[in-house]
Parts: C-alpha cells; structure tokens; sequence
C-alpha cells in the first residue's frame, strides 16, 4: 500500500511540474520595448512639457528628472522592484526607453523582462498625455 502511494505521488510529480514551470515562464516576461513617437500639443513649451511630465510622474509614484534639455530620467521603485527609462523630447514628440531595472527579471540577452514593467511604462505614457491634453485645452 505504501509503495502504490508513493508510485502516485511520483507520477503526479511528473505530470505536474511541467504545468508549473509552463506556467511561470508565461507569467515572468515581455520585451522591454520603448514606446516611440508619443505626441506633444504644439501649443506648449518645452519647459511646460517637463513641468507637465513631472506632475503626471508624481500620481504613480515615478519621480521624473531633467537631465539634459532634451531628456528626461524617470525612475519608479514598487515593492521590492526599481524601474527606470529616458524620456527622450524630440520634434514634438517624446520616447520611452528603457534604461536600468532591478528585481524585474530582465535578460539582456534575450531582451526579456517582468511582465509589470510593460504597464508601468504603459501608464506613465497615458498619466503624460492626459497632463498635456489638460494643459493644451487651457491655454
């Protein structure tokens, strides 16, 4: 009885872990991609921009820097985890890019990353426009 026991109990064991494994390498990474091209309204100066960028930074716990006149540093710590991205202002528009992470899973041979870094840099996109639209509108 005790052997049919612990024939089961290893029969489950190879059933299962190829499941699990399966299942945390979907769940750990997505490619670090910048996002390209994200409008600025023509209307605001470039010091209202980094001002805006700042504001929009703060409502998720990113705090945003000037580094140089066309490039911002934005770095955000959640948990255990740090981001952080260039913002690049160029011709109207900004990019995000990637800069450096720690705790997030990042492969830089692969380009692999934790699946979170995607929305972060998603929402600080999204936090930017609606801060810039809002100023477009009132000037």
């Amino acid at each position: 009885m005790i052997r049919a026991i612990s024939m089961l109990s290893i029969v489950a064991t190879l059933l299962l872990t190829p499941l699990a494994v399966m299942a945390e390498s979907n769940e750990k990474a997505v490619a670090p991609k910048p996002l390209l091209n994200q409008s600025i309204p023509d209307n605001l100066t470039q010091e209202e921009v980094k001002s805006l960028m700042v504001k929009a930074g703060l409502k998720r716990n990113w705090v945003i820097k000037e580094e140089q006149a066309d490039l911002m540093f934005a770095e955000i710590y959640v948990r255990s985890h740090y981001v952080a991205v260039d913002i690049k202002l160029h011709d109207g528009q900004y990019d995000i890019l990637y800069r450096d992470s720690d705790n997030m899973k990042y492969n830089p041979a692969s380009g692999y990353i934790h699946r979170k870094y995607k929305g972060w840099v998603k929402n600080l996109s999204g936090d930017i426009q609606t801060e810039l639209g809002k100023a477009s509108i009132q000037k």
